[in-house]
């Protein structure tokens, strides 16, 4: 079994408005879609889809907690909820005919000493799992580090004192962007992110760029992966579906379980969910991504 830990879920609205621009008053083509959203929600929705064994433990608060709840539930993703005493965030989403997307995102929770106990004994009670996946916005970067010690190899894709503190437990995959590496461990390309990874243990490490060209760090091999050409609804929850891409095909040999994972951002980026994908339809474009080993 694979456990996602969302310290700080949302429930996002998306909207779809063609030649949105700031400023102005703009009416949606539709209702909103609503989705409970939350980077390792996001793995586990995604890992769910591909037929993988999945509990997804997250933090809710209020009443938008028990909407994620009730939005986890239907989407029939396996879950553990853990109460917090401040209201779970809520977001938006506002993507065009072109594909580019604007999110504004609520403000993250402040998780106390308890809650954070709390999350930690849940995963324990969890135990064992193959991998325990971390990411996103937190208040308490220190979780990640005791998450990522307790005997269990990670899945960390965070940023700053989060990823600082993951990165000091057993790594079996970092998976930062371009922004998030230059922020935090001042790495200029992704060939030298990789290395700054590495040197920080990590065992496997892939480094995003939006839409464009990825690098990978995968069974010992570095890999520079080229997506397929598709035509892109939106791009939230892209990276977390390459992610969950990677973490089902890792038995695989090295080159096979990159070009998936590529195809299933880009499948993801397909379709107006976040990270709801067809296995079939990332096999068949599988086929047209190029990688390239360094």
């Amino acid at each position: 079994m694979i456990l996602t830990v969302t310290a700080n879920p949302m429930v996002e609205h998306f909207f779809r408005v063609p030649g949105f621009q700031p400023g102005g008053a703009w009416r949606p083509e539709g209702k909103a879609k609503v989705v409970a959203t939350g980077k390792p929600l996001n793995v586990a929705r995604a890992l769910t889809s591909l037929g993988a064994k999945v509990t997804a433990v997250c933090a809710v608060g209020g009443a938008t907690g028990r909407e994620i709840e009730e939005l986890v539930e239907r989407e029939g993703i396996h879950a553990r909820m853990v109460p917090i005493r401040e209201e779970s965030r809520r977001g938006f989403t506002i993507y065009d005919e072109q594909g580019q997307d604007t999110t504004v995102y609520g403000p993250r929770v402040r998780l106390r000493d308890a809650e954070v106990d709390a999350i930690v004994a849940t995963v324990r009670c969890l135990l064992p799992a193959e991998l325990i996946v971390l990411g996103g916005s937190c208040s308490r970067p220190e979780l990640y580090g005791r998450l990522a010690h307790l005997g269990i190899p990670i899945v960390v894709d965070a940023d700053g004192e989060g990823l600082e503190c993951a990165l000091g437990g057993d790594v079996f995959l970092a998976k930062p962007n371009m922004r998030e590496v230059a922020e935090t461990l001042g790495a200029l390309d992704g060939q030298r992110a990789l290395t700054e990874l590495s040197r920080r243990k990590a065992r496997n490490a892939v480094v995003t760029d939006g839409g464009g060209e990825a690098w990978f760090r995968w069974q010992g091999k570095i890999f520079r992966v080229m997506p397929p050409k598709v035509d892109v609804v939106h791009t939230i929850g892209c990276g977390d579906a390459l992610c969950a891409g990677l973490i089902h095909a890792s038995s695989r040999p090295a080159e096979e379980a990159v070009a998936f994972a590529m195809a299933c951002g880009a499948q993801s980026a397909m379709s107006d969910g976040v990270g709801e994908l067809d296995e079939r339809a990332c096999e068949a474009l599988a086929r047209q991504v190029k990688v390239v080993q360094v």
